[in-house]
């Protein structure tokens, strides 16, 4: 027969109920633990068997439906902010990581006819990838104000990977689909173009799974 432990069975409600970065969540379910064995330990001291003590502990602590909110808003804004760190670094670093290569000569890309749609699409790149940037960084700043929603904007910073994510593949494809031509050609000469291209499609992966998981947390919070 299970031994009844009111600490232990609340803590595991309150961790079943929560949804964030894995890290930030254990640290705070540590945390409530710890705290919920102190006051059954002070409890004890002051006369109370163990199982009235823990019980004493977790009716101050408080139920699950008035304490996970305020847990779970928390863990929210840390999710937004983890992601919007994510969307500022990634984004400038792809671009500036083609580029470097491009300039190096590593990437021999000479485009036929259609030169001008592939400059457009270039533009188009580089300034979606500049606004997903600018706004990972509003974001960024927004989810440290208490005044702001921690759900409302950690679902902005998941739309805003998606979006930029769609927006950035998409570009980046027409470009290679303009003159197909063009592309084999770079990458039958140069292996590194491939590899790169290979590359940033995992890092746009990431990104995507990152902001999925970002608007679930933003829906459950």
């Amino acid at each position: 027969m299970r031994t009844v432990d009111p600490v232990a069975d609340h803590i595991a409600e309150l961790e079943r109920s929560l949804r964030g970065p894995a890290r930030a969540r254990r640290s705070m379910i540590a945390e409530a633990r710890a705290g919920l064995e102190d006051a059954a330990d002070a409890y004890r001291e002051c006369g109370l068997d163990a199982a009235r003590a823990a019980a004493r502990a977790v009716r101050d602590f408080g139920g699950i439906p008035e304490v996970a909110p305020q847990f779970q808003e928390e863990l929210t804004a840390r999710q937004g902010r983890r992601n919007a760190l994510l969307l500022a670094v990634v984004f400038p670093a792809m671009l500036f990581g083609w580029d470097l290569l491009a300039s190096s000569g590593m990437i021999a890309w000479k485009p036929g006819p259609p030169a001008v749609a592939v400059v457009v699409l270039a533009k188009t790149l580089d300034a979606a990838a500049a606004l997903v940037a600018v706004a990972a960084l509003v974001l960024l700043a927004a989810t440290f104000r208490r005044t702001m929603s921690p759900r409302r904007v950690t679902a902005a910073v998941g739309l805003t990977g998606m979006v930029g994510s769609a927006v950035c593949s998409v570009t980046c494809m027409a470009m290679n689909l303009v003159d197909p031509r063009a592309t084999v050609e770079s990458f039958v000469a140069s292996p590194v173009a491939l590899a790169v291209f290979a590359g940033s499609m995992g890092v746009v992966t990431v990104v995507v799974r990152a902001a999925v998981r970002t608007l679930r947390v933003a829906r459950w919070g």
